[in-house]
């Protein structure tokens, strides 16, 4: 949730503030929107992924996981893949609302998709009526992913008590209805809403723009 929340409310606050900005340099002719755009895109992307890298290497060995490349990796890249869609809807929000809405919106947003993910609310007791949340949320293809990356065709879990309810994973996965098969597809949904939700940003970053232009 650090991934998630730390920055989407970052570009909640920074990004409305660049617009006015943006605003006059575009009606000036200085660079296009879309130069603009894409520079903004590029030069996030070494200190995000650095903030990211460091972030999980902490938090994978503070919470005592595999000492396994191939896990470390997948649970890097799920990890970072989150922190690019959460930065892309921090957009959105920072585009379309003002600063103080957005702060508003914002939380309520990622409360949203934690309750649609499986997050504190076990997927089998979702209403039927409501599943559909559960295939737009993120979070709920990042936090399968995550799970994938530490428990798929893992051994027995260590235990230094006389009974450990989840000493096999695969005890647990059925209890949170999740499953370690589906890494890849959780994979093409992330990169799927990661390119909707830039192009969403963009459109409405140029709206915004306009619509500040012609005032």
């Amino acid at each position: 949730m650090h991934h998630v929340g730390s920055t989407l409310m970052l570009n909640i606050i920074n990004f409305p503030a660049e617009i006015s900005i943006l605003t006059k340099e575009h009606f000036n002719r200085w660079y296009s929107l879309k130069s603009y755009y894409i520079a903004t895109n590029i030069l996030d992307i070494p200190i995000t992924t650095l903030g990211c890298l460091i972030f999980s290497v902490i938090i994978y060995l503070m919470t005592g996981q595999p000492l396994e490349w191939n896990r470390f990796g997948m649970f890097t890249f799920i990890s970072w893949l989150m922190v690019l869609i959460s930065q892309s809807l921090g957009f959105i929000i920072g585009a379309w609302f003002s600063v103080i809405n957005g702060n508003f919106v914002g939380p309520i947003i990622v409360v949203l998709l934690m309750v649609f993910s499986g997050f504190g609310v076990n997927l089998r007791d979702i209403p039927y009526l409501l599943k559909w949340g559960t295939e737009i949320s993120f979070l709920r293809y990042g936090l399968d992913a995550l799970v994938a990356a530490i428990y798929d065709k893992r051994g027995i879990l260590p235990c230094y008590s006389l009974y450990c309810h989840y000493k096999y994973p695969t005890k647990f996965l059925d209890e949170v209805a999740m499953t370690t098969d589906h890494f890849n597809y959780d994979v093409y949904a992330l990169v799927i809403t990661l390119l909707i939700t830039r192009v969403v940003a963009y459109f409405l970053l140029r709206l915004r723009v306009r619509s500040r232009v012609s005032l």
